[in-house]
C-alpha cells in the first residue's frame, strides 16, 4: 500500500476526530433530557438501540421515526401501521416484515417483552400505555404531529432522542421550504378570494355511513387554510376528536369545495353511492364538480401523517391553480420521497406514482 502523506490541518483533524468522535457530532452526548409533547421529562442515559413503535395511531409516529434512516436497525417492534390501504414501511426496510408486530391495543407487558430502551407512543395512547411504562422504568416519548407547529418540534424530539439532530434539522428545513412557498404564493389573497372548503372524513362501521369534521386545532383544518382555503366548519367544532355531521349540516355550509378522504377504504365508495343521490346534487360543490377524493399512496395525506404537506400543496393547487400554475405535482411528490425516505426514482414509480392516478391525470 502506498503511503498517504496529508496535509498537517488535515492530520490533525483525523487524530483529534478518532481520538474524540463525540466532537463531531455537538448535541450527541448522553446522557440526554428529553421533553416530550406533553411536557414529560425523560432522560436517555445512552443512545437508544431497541426502541418500540407502538399504541393506537402507530402508524402516524412510525411514517415520522422511519424519516431517521440511520435509526430503522433499531426497531424492536413495532405497532400496527396498515391503515387498510397498504403497508409502505417494508419498502423502506427489508427486514420489517420479520419485525415483532404489536396489536392495535398493546398492552405493557406485551412491549417490555421486546425488552425495549425506548418506546414511541402517540400521545393519545400515552395515559393509557406510556403511563403504565414510565412506572416499569422504561423511558416513554408521546408525539403528537397534530399541527404544522408540532409536527417541527417533534421532529426535533426524536431527532434529540434518537442521537441524529442534523437529520431532524434538514427534514424541518425541507418542510419549512414547501409551506413557506405556499404562504408566499398565497400572501396576497384577500379573504373574499378563498374559497368556502369543507374536508369531510367518510366512514363506514357496521353498515352504517358517517360524515365527520376534524376539531379546529388539527393538521386538516390547517391544510384547508395553508392551501389558501376558508375551512367552514372550524369554528363549529373546538373540541377534540372526530365530530359526526348529518346532510343537513352539510347542505347549510353548502361550499364551494368539498374534499372527501376516507383512511380504512377506497373513497371511490363514497363516489359511487353519490351518483344517484339527489340530494346531494343540489350543493354547489356538486353542481361546479368540485367535490374530490383526497389523494391516497398507502396512507390519506388528509391527516397529521408526515404526508400532510402533499396534501396542502395539491389542494392550493386545486382551489388556486393560477398561483401553481407552474407546480408539477407528481415531481413534488417524487422530490418528497426522495428527500423524505431516499426512495430511488424507479421504488418511486413502481411502489407510490402506480397508487395516484388522480395526480397523474
Amino acid at each position: 500500500m502506498k503511503n498517504v502523506h496529508y496535509p498537517r490541518f488535515i492530520l490533525f483533524l483525523i487524530i483529534v476526530l478518532t481520538a474524540f468522535p463525540a466532537f463531531s457530532s455537538p448535541g450527541m452526548k448522553y446522557p440526554v433530557e428529553i421533553v416530550d409533547s406533553l411536557g414529560n421529562r425523560i432522560t436517555l442515559k445512552e443512545k437508544p438501540s431497541r426502541i418500540v413503535l407502538a399504541g393506537r395511531a402507530t402508524l402516524i409516529t412510525a411514517n415520522a421515526f422511519y424519516l431517521f434512516e440511520e435509526a430503522r436497525k433499531d426497531v424492536a417492534a413495532i405497532g400496527h401501521t396498515d391503515q387498510g390501504l397498504g403497508n409502505f414501511l417494508p419498502y423502506l426496510d427489508k427486514d420489517f416484515n420479520a419485525l415483532p408486530q404489536l396489536p392495535h391495543e398493546v398492552g405493557p407487558e406485551q412491549v417490555i417483552a421486546n425488552r425495549p430502551d425506548l418506546v414511541i407512543v402517540k400521545d393519545l395512547a400515552y395515559p393509557r400505555l406510556g403511563t403504565a411504562l414510565q412506572k416499569l422504568g422504561i423511558p416513554v416519548i408521546a408525539l403528537s404531529l397534530e399541527s404544522a407547529e408540532s409536527f417541527q418540534q417533534d421532529i426535533g424530539i426524536l431527532g434529540k432522542a434518537l442521537g441524529y439532530p442534523d437529520r431532524a434539522r434538514t427534514i424541518q428545513s425541507l418542510f419549512r421550504a414547501r409551506t413557506d412557498r405556499l404562504e408566499s404564493r398565497l400572501d396576497s389573497l384577500q379573504e373574499k378570494e378563498k374559497p368556502r372548503v369543507l374536508l369531510l372524513y367518510y366512514s363506514v362501521k357496521g353498515g352504517e355511513t358517517s360524515f365527520n369534521i376534524a376539531p379546529r386545532n388539527w393538521i386538516q383544518t390547517y391544510q384547508v387554510e395553508a392551501a389558501g382555503g376558508n375551512p367552514v366548519w372550524a369554528e363549529s367544532h373546538m373540541g377534540s376528536g372526530w365530530k359526526t355531521v348529518n346532510f343537513e349540516q352539510i347542505a347549510a355550509w353548502d361550499p364551494d369545495f368539498i374534499f372527501v378522504t376516507s383512511y380504512r377504504t377506497p373513497v371511490e365508495e363514497f363516489f359511487t353511492r353519490l351518483a344517484d343521490n339527489s340530494r346531494w346534487q343540489q350543493l354547489k360543490a356538486m353542481k361546479a364538480a368540485q367535490v374530490l377524493a383526497f389523494p391516497a399512496d398507502f396512507y390519506s395525506w388528509a391527516q397529521p401523517d408526515v404526508r400532510w404537506i402533499l396534501g396542502a400543496e395539491w389542494m392550493a393547487q386545486i382551489l388556486h391553480p393560477e398561483l401553481f400554475e407552474d407546480l408539477n405535482m407528481m415531481d413534488e411528490i417524487r422530490y418528497f420521497y426522495r428527500d423524505m425516505y431516499g426512495l430511488e426514482d424507479d421504488l418511486f414509480r413502481s411502489a407510490v406514482a402506480s397508487r395516484l392516478d388522480e395526480i397523474r391525470q
